[in-house]
């Protein structure tokens, strides 16, 4: 019997070939996780640890990604409406020769190009404009996450212990119970009847929420109440997204043109961004908002208050409407002694005025710097004007010409040489037309 049986047994073993081809599974079965279990016990020193260590490298570059993507974007945004507000400029001029009926046989070319450069820009900044949304949505859920993690890790360890020690308590308390009830039992059962039964078994075992549970919570509660705002308080109210506004208007209609709407009205009742909204000067929300500080030619200077000089790289306060060289007003904030607010920041009171001012409460103004850049290159446009006037009075020869140039931070022609850093991207479909200026007369 039993070599029978020892016989059939060696006789139902596999073949080494087919063994070596049941014991490897499948790859996604390797790969697969096995199922989920609830934690049965609070997180020790090593769990705690490694909650600690979970903001890796992997979010730090997602955010700096997003900030690099915020300007690219902005920036290409920039280019392409100083480019169209750089052909605008030129339609025009050409546009008081065909109204003294001169190169007519240009002007229908000349509208369609136009017509369809404004178009493919139109198209570009709002493709553009959903992109900016799309990486501050990213931006926002990169903060999320590193809020949530942080607050796990004050939250979980002490949750984690309450529930334990709650759950424990009434495994005891149903111990007692059922020891109770047991006893109760004997009493009653007779000894002709059989074996007595054994203890009842609790019906309740440990099973904490886990860390991974109270982040998914969390989380999900979180991007619920992002989501459940309007457009206007989730982008018009966040400040990549308004410069990006601010930035696309004063390339299109620069100092002079009419004034950016108030950022209520970015967004139409059906929640679409409405990017041609503009109002006149004067209009009813010039001077209704405290955030948005008044910067015209009156109120901004070229020149650092701290050091004198030209600003290169300018540095705007947030509290203030005054702008500084960047690395003399962080100097100055890093060799402080004084500290305010509630963090304890090093701060200095404001060159200008009596504010005070952390590095906090600095940040690169898109707007100002561009106004400052007009500004200096009026200043030096000037400057050349008069060089070259003084130099006529001393001599009797004329003068060179500089070569003209048209840029979006100065008057179209004007005589002075822009460089190539400073000059807006141009179309592949624009062709260089020149000066309309130059044409000879009739």
């Amino acid at each position: 019997m039993s070599t029978r049986s020892r016989q059939s047994r060696v006789g139902a073993t596999p073949s080494s070939s087919r063994r070596s081809v049941a014991a490897t599974p499948a790859r996604g079965t390797q790969d697969a996780l096995p199922p989920y279990k609830k934690p049965s016990h609070p997180l020790d020193g090593p769990a705690q640890h490694a909650l600690r260590e979970l903001n890796g490298q992997s979010l730090t570059a997602l955010k700096k990604h997003n900030k690099d993507a915020i300007t690219q974007i902005r920036s290409s945004a920039e280019g392409v409406n100083d480019m169209l507000s750089e052909h605008q400029r030129y339609f025009e001029a050409r546009s008081k020769k065909w109204d003294a009926g001169k190169k007519l046989e240009e002007k229908a070319d000349e509208e369609a190009i136009y017509a369809d450069l404004k178009q493919r820009v139109e198209d570009a900044t709002a493709k553009l404009e959903e992109s900016m949304r799309a990486v501050i949505d990213s931006s926002v859920a990169a903060q999320r996450i590193e809020d949530t993690l942080e607050w796990l890790r004050q939250a979980a360890p002490r949750q984690l212990e309450e529930e334990y020690e709650s759950q424990m308590t009434q495994r005891q308390t149903q111990r007692r119970q059922t020891q109770a009830s047991d006893i109760d039992s004997d009493e009653d059962i007779q000894m002709d009847e059989g074996p007595t039964p054994g203890p009842t078994p609790l019906t309740t075992s440990i099973a904490l929420t886990g860390s991974v549970d109270m982040f998914l919570s969390r989380m999900s509660r979180e991007t619920d109440a992002y989501t459940s705002q309007s457009l206007t308080a989730r982008y018009a109210r966040h400040n990549d997204y308004r410069d990006f506004r601010r930035v696309v208007h004063d390339a299109r209609y620069g100092d002079e043109g009419p004034v950016l709407a108030h950022e209520d009205t970015w967004f139409n009742e059906t929640g679409e961004p409405q990017l041609g909204v503009t109002q006149r000067r004067g209009g009813a929300y010039d001077n209704d908002s405290d955030d948005d500080l008044v910067m015209d030619r009156a109120t901004i200077s070229t020149k650092c208050p701290i050091t004198f000089q030209q600003l290169k790289e300018p540095y705007t306060s947030t509290k203030c409407p005054h702008t500084f060289e960047k690395t003399a007003i962080l100097g100055m904030i890093r060799t402080s002694g004084t500290r305010f607010g509630p963090g304890g920041s090093k701060s200095v009171t404001c060159p200008v005025c009596d504010q005070q001012l952390s590095a906090a409460d600095l940040r690169v103004d898109p707007i100002i710097a561009r106004k400052i850049k007009r500004m200096q290159l009026a200043e030096l446009e000037e400057t050349q004007l008069d060089s070259d006037e003084d130099d006529n009075d001393d001599s009797d020869t004329k003068p060179m010409q500089a070569p003209r140039a048209s840029h979006p931070h100065g008057r179209a022609g004007s005589n002075m040489q822009v460089p190539s850093s400073q000059q807006p991207p141009r179309s592949s479909i624009i062709e260089d037309h020149g000066d309309p200026s130059d044409d000879d007369e009739e």
